[in-house]
């Protein structure tokens, strides 16, 4: 017990200073070269914006007023040329300060998804919001390519990553864009986010420097990384919730119950905020959340943690307001294996169905609103938040047990705004009120199990079928 508690109040002192901005003078060699290699290996991340700076993608600006600027997000499928950063938007858009932020998370083994792990098989394995999953926010000015060489370099690198885009619809006038950078922030192991000069950055070679100091033993390590291994069997290529048989995926036009699917089923997000450090531009970060224990639990409110160095918390004490972004390309829920390969690694997998990240068809849901700094009095709301983030995050033992040593605060959203885009001809707005409203059906394990004694040959086989789910499910 004194290991345990010693063991967490040392990872909780690390964590708290694993957030705050400074000019790193290693970011000249391992720091820029983390984050070329994110940005090589990644291929979507999430755009934070102001929809007064016209379009991103398929959402559409409110309106063109600087005082009535809406704080919005969304995912993006990306590809990068020696560090520089495409994109493949419809029309010709141009926005001014906006961020892309990449998570290490969203990285194969996609196997790894539904246990909250970050990490190849040669890493060690860590929660999505630990320090050493790689986290990367890229502030720039998007613009259509700025000459022919640069879009024939642009496409092709986009065509490479995306095959799917060379069959998006010539109608809909795609075109290639670029993200000119002036800001990359990287987080990836103790000790603080660094500022990378944007010249280290282009100059560096795309490499992995993975990060193994903890403060427990290498056994303890092991020990605990194959407790909490995901995915390492062909018969078992995912876990899934707690008490949680629906996994399938909601109809296309219950945009409602769809949305709070994503949301009820997601580990982790991009927390977007109004940044006090770039002067009130739009910035991302990337926190792991809960919502409910398990999917019938849910609220569609999720909740998230700040330390207080973090820059994101630092954010929201000047400016409540934020965005969140959830998207179907990191629930586990969503892996499909082709031909029945699910050989639990990251090569036989496909995210989202199969269909590319910023397909229409791959869903994305934006709740914008105020940050709600929750009671840290009412011990039986921290009580119920501290078993969904033991259950659903078993790698960040911190967030079970009040958060990091130099304080902080869990949070939840107040949505003003919400929409989904799951289908073709643009997102769609849902009604707050029935967006809360809505409750998750009883779970199939809180009703009996089937019995087979008298039922036919045919409900047999349905009832063992149903057994068997629940049995996985328990396990």
């Amino acid at each position: 017990m004194i290991f345990l508690l010693t063991t967490h109040y040392w990872l909780s002192c690390l964590f708290l200073v694993a957030s705050v901005p400074f000019i790193d003078a290693r970011a000249s060699s391992t720091i820029a070269e983390e984050a070329r290699w994110l940005v090589n290996v990644g291929n979507w991340g999430v755009f934070s914006y102001f929809t007064n700076k016209k379009t991103i993608g398929t959402a559409t600006a409110d309106n063109d007023d600087p005082k009535q600027q809406q704080l919005r997000s969304a995912a993006i499928s990306y590809s990068d040329n020696n560090g520089r950063i495409f994109f493949y938007l419809m029309g010709k858009q141009n926005a001014k300060d906006v961020t892309l932020t990449l998570s290490e998370a969203a990285l194969a083994p996609i196997s790894n998804f539904a246990g909250a792990v970050c990490g190849s098989d040669t890493d060690i394995k860590k929660d999505p919001e630990d320090p050493r999953c790689a986290k990367l926010s890229l502030q720039g000015n998007l613009s259509p390519c700025a000459d022919e060489l640069t879009c024939q370099i642009g496409k092709k690198a986009l065509m490479d990553r995306h095959p799917e885009m060379k069959h998006w619809p010539v109608g809909h006038h795609f075109s290639v864009h670029e993200l000119t950078i002036y800001d990359a922030w990287l987080i990836s192991n103790y000790g603080g986010g660094s500022i990378i000069q944007i010249d280290d950055y282009l100059s560096a070679f795309p490499k992995h420097h993975p990060h193994y100091s903890t403060g427990m033993s290498m056994s303890t390590l092991s020990l605990q990384n194959n407790k909490n291994s995901v995915g390492n069997s062909q018969n078992d290529s995912f876990i899934i919730l707690k008490n949680d048989n629906d996994n399938n995926f909601p109809d296309w036009d219950k945009k409602v119950e769809r949305a709070r699917w994503v949301v009820g089923h997601s580990l982790w997000t991009t927390v977007s905020t109004i940044s006090v450090r770039l002067n009130g531009s739009a910035w991302g970060n990337i926190r792991s959340v809960v919502d409910g224990e398990s999917y019938q639990e849910c609220t569609g409110k999720p909740v998230f943690y700040l330390p207080t160095p973090d820059p994101t918390s630092v954010d929201v004490q000047q400016n409540p307001t934020i965005s969140l972004t959830f998207s179907e390309a990191a629930l586990a829920e969503r892996i499909v294996y082709p031909n029945n390969n699910s050989n639990g690694g990251g090569g036989g997998g496909l995210i989202c169905g199969g269909l590319d990240p910023e397909d229409p068809l791959c869903a994305q849901v934006t709740i914008t609103g105020k940050a709600i700094k929750i009671n840290s009095d009412d011990e039986s709301i921290l009580n119920t938040i501290y078993a969904a983030f033991s259950t659903r995050h078993p790698l960040a033992p911190w967030l079970a047990h009040g958060g990091a040593h130099t304080g902080g605060a869990y949070y939840t959203i107040e949505p003003n705004f919400v929409s989904i885009l799951d289908y073709y001809g643009g997102s769609t707005t849902i009604s707050v009120n029935d967006y809360l409203e809505w409750k998750a059906p009883p779970s199939l394990s809180t009703l009996p199990l089937l019995s087979s004694k008298k039922l036919s040959r045919e409900d047999e086989k349905i009832s063992v079928a149903i057994n068997n789910q629940l049995l996985r499910g328990l396990q």
